[in-house]
């Protein structure tokens, strides 16, 4: 396990020699997983409950699914228009798992064969390229960009997303938000090994985070680590969670969430 510090480029208000606060799993192999430098944001004496928020990427901090599955969509369209309708579905009810599984399981289940790591690798290396402009320039999801902003000073602030790693941190450097964030980690591994990561590496209290995502693999990895949820559900779309979960439309009301947590 190897710890970052941070250099380079900081937010206003931070100590850039202060280590940092995540860290990142090293491969098998002995290679780093990733080079994003990460760090701690300072509380600044706030008396709230939560102290870190952990934000899944895609469709709850920016409005990507819909260009996501489009991409995903084309992928498939040499199996026809009914591969590609159940493909879209099934990318859909997937969300907050990586594409590497959700490209298994559509090879399997609905071509029924079982694809080699080199296929599913060379799909998803063509998915990224199809979106990551895309994504560079979505629009925020609502009151998104405002709580980064406003509250980023009194809580530590993290993406924990099942992006690939290196295509996440690129995305995140080309929108100019890289040093509003403490960590980002992408996949793999999955959410619930990068939260558990998380808690056990610093001694950070599950019940002091809070986790904010649009997928049941969101709320299932933030419900094995006994941490808060939050989850962002979007107009016109199913409500994933299990019945009782909070959620939200945007994050306009994310910061009374927060607020609520603390009493």
């Amino acid at each position: 396990m190897v710890v970052f510090h941070l250099t380079g480029r900081s937010r206003r208000g931070a100590n850039p020699h202060r280590p940092v606060a995540f860290v990142k799993r090293r491969h098998h192999n002995g290679g780093r997983r990733g080079s994003r430098r990460c760090r701690r944001l300072r509380n600044h004496g706030v008396p709230v409950t939560i102290s870190t928020v952990l934000f899944d990427f895609d469709g709850t901090l920016v409005e990507t699914m819909d260009l996501k599955v489009a991409a995903f969509r084309a992928l498939y369209a040499p199996y026809g228009e009914a591969i590609q309708d159940a493909a879209a579905a099934r990318y859909l009810s997937g969300a907050g798992t990586s594409r590497l599984e959700r490209i298994r399981s559509c090879h399997t289940t609905l071509l029924g064969e079982a694809p080699g790591d080199a296929e599913v690798k060379r799909l998803s290396d063509l998915f990224g390229a199809m979106v990551e402009d895309k994504v560079v320039a979505a629009p925020w999801v609502p009151g998104a960009e405002s709580f980064l902003r406003d509250h980023g000073d009194a809580l530590t602030l993290a993406i924990v997303s099942a992006t690939p790693q290196e295509e996440l941190e690129r995305i995140i450097d080309r929108r100019g938000i890289t040093g509003v964030f403490a960590g980002i980690l992408g996949s793999p591994p999955d959410k619930t090994t990068l939260i558990h990561d998380i808690i056990s590496s610093h001694w950070i209290d599950p019940g002091s985070i809070l986790m904010v995502g649009d997928g049941r693999a969101d709320h299932d990895a933030a419900a094995a680590n006994g941490v808060h949820f939050v989850g962002r559900v979007r107009d016109g779309q199913p409500d994933p969670f299990p019945p009782g979960t909070a959620t939200v439309r945007d994050l306009w009301d994310l910061a009374d969430h927060v607020e609520r947590l603390a009493d």
